[in-house]
């Protein structure tokens, strides 16, 4: 970094220097997603979902020196990753607005997603050319009573190369969407193995009656 000239070096030009570095490392963004569609057999179930306000809204902030003022909207997008994944593996979706009882609603479980964590590593901490993100998520399977059956942990990473994105918002957004990606990727293949996910569907006649009805045999 080439020094300040000693004849410009007054203190109201010092400080509008900093003011302007500090400004320059600040960060306002709102994620994007494109997630694609799983290609998954569905299960026969007509799942309730419910998205709360602090998943709605999410937002990564930060304002630290190596990061001031930082803030990365995620909440919209969260919600898009769930809404493209959660149809392709059910046979109906439910919307609530609440996790009040839902019994006599048809409603065979609930699903509520909720952001544990975002991660986010540049390349000039990390000393590579990636811009890496992590996404820990803590799903929640309950009955339509609201009586949780299981809190899945779920996360998903993502990364992009300086060598096609220079800029650093474009860098962490396709980062972000890489992440979407892999969490949604996950949640889709992965739903079925969890073991108490697994014994809670092998107990719901309709699962054992349908095409997919190998859970019950295990």
């Amino acid at each position: 970094m080439r020094s300040i000239p000693a004849a410009l070096r007054t203190p109201a030009l010092l400080s509008l220097l900093l003011l302007l570095g500090g400004c320059s490392q600040s960060l306002t963004m709102e994620a994007q997603t494109d997630v694609p569609t799983p290609l998954a057999t569905k299960l026969p179930l007509n799942m309730g979902v419910y998205y709360d306000e602090a998943f709605r809204n999410y937002t990564y902030e930060e304002n630290s020196e190596d990061r001031p003022n930082w803030a990365i909207k995620s909440g919209a997008s969260q919600v898009e990753l769930f809404d493209q994944v959660l149809p392709s593996m059910f046979d109906n979706i439910s919307y609530l607005d609440s996790l009040s009882p839902a019994e006599g609603s048809g409603i065979d479980g609930i699903i509520a997603p909720q952001v544990e964590e975002m991660q986010f590593a540049l390349p000039n901490e990390t000393r590579s050319d990636l811009y890496e993100v992590w996404i820990k998520y803590k799903v929640r399977l309950l009955e339509a009573n609201g009586d949780v059956i299981v809190e899945w942990p779920l996360s998903g990473y993502g990364k992009s190369s300086t060598e096609f994105l220079k800029s650093r918002d474009k860098g962490l957004q396709a980062a972000i969407n890489s992440a979407f990606r892999d969490a949604g990727a996950k949640f889709a293949l992965n739903f079925t193995r969890v073991a108490p996910i697994r014994q809670w569907l092998a107990g719901k006649p309709k699962i054992c009656n349908s095409k997919v009805s190998d859970i019950c045999g295990t």
